[in-house]
């Protein structure tokens, strides 16, 4: 067997760019053999290219339930024995009003946000749990701790995940994989940007926008710790996790902090040369 055969497997989504590029290479500086998956062939060989040249490129659109189904395929009969890092971090966000989506703005974000990590995840634990190690881990968001109005669809599917992760983590109690979700407020990444030129909630900018390394770096504290839920930064979390216990009374407070968020989200556009 080869060093390459031998090497330990690290299955990134969204690996070529943004956080799932930073943790990607986080990874194969750890000793992992990553699999870089992007939502076509020519995009995953990108992605391969910029972690490292042993990195292994998938193809596959998180939000076709077919080719979800054929990598699920491949996750227990090619890679079960060796893969022990699952990163779930593929997004997408349409914003705007429930009333307004289409049919498929709304399947689409729930199979990449969701259905597509649920399955993914329950293909790579079932060879983990017979293993006895291995941890899964997923970008999941504080939108997923408070809901955003607008941004309805994308808060559900991140919530879900939430709930999902955490009934998995008691499920695989005593049996060496461990779970883990990274909750970052705003981050500076190509979908934020289209996001708030598409009108996105503006808090995502009540709070300074976090860098791609600071979330990077929330994927060593969670890879070091094991911990299920690390929020960025913790600071944020404790209001949010606040609101997120009285809906209604939250609902009510959104509107003074869409207000300050505006301001944030000025000086965002204006950095960035896209005011």
């Amino acid at each position: 067997m080869s060093a390459a055969e031998s090497t330990p497997l690290a299955l990134v989504t969204g690996a070529g760019g943004g956080i799932g590029l930073g943790v990607s290479r986080l990874l194969t500086d750890r000793g992992y053999r990553v699999i870089a998956v992007e939502i076509d062939e020519s995009a995953a060989v990108a992605a391969a290219r910029a972690i490292h040249e042993g990195a292994i490129p998938v193809g596959c659109d998180l939000s076709d339930r077919d080719q979800v189904a054929a990598l699920c395929t491949r996750v227990r009969e090619e890679w079960s024995d060796r893969l022990d890092v699952l990163v779930c971090n593929a997004g997408v966000i349409v914003p705007g009003d429930v009333a307004d989506a289409t049919h498929q703005d709304l399947d689409t974000q729930l199979s990449v946000l969701l259905k597509s990590p649920v399955q993914l995840i329950a293909a790579t634990v079932e060879g983990m749990r017979r293993r006895g190690r291995g941890h899964v881990l997923a970008t999941v968001s504080m939108g997923g701790v408070l809901a955003l109005p607008g941004s309805a669809v994308y808060s559900a599917g991140k919530s879900g995940l939430r709930a999902f992760l955490s009934a998995l983590s008691a499920e695989l109690r005593g049996t060496g994989v461990a779970v883990s979700g990274i909750y970052p407020s705003g981050v500076d990444t190509r979908m934020l940007q289209r996001e708030t030129l598409d009108g996105g909630s503006t808090l995502n900018f009540v709070s300074k926008v976090l860098s791609i390394d600071h979330v990077v770096r929330g994927y060593a504290r969670a890879l070091r710790t094991r911990r299920l839920e690390v929020f960025l930064p913790y600071t944020d979390s404790i209001v949010t996790r606040t609101m997120a216990l009285s809906p209604g009374l939250s609902n009510r407070a959104i509107p003074l902090m869409e207000r300050i968020g505006r301001h944030g989200r000025a000086r965002y556009l204006k950095r960035k040369g896209l005011a």
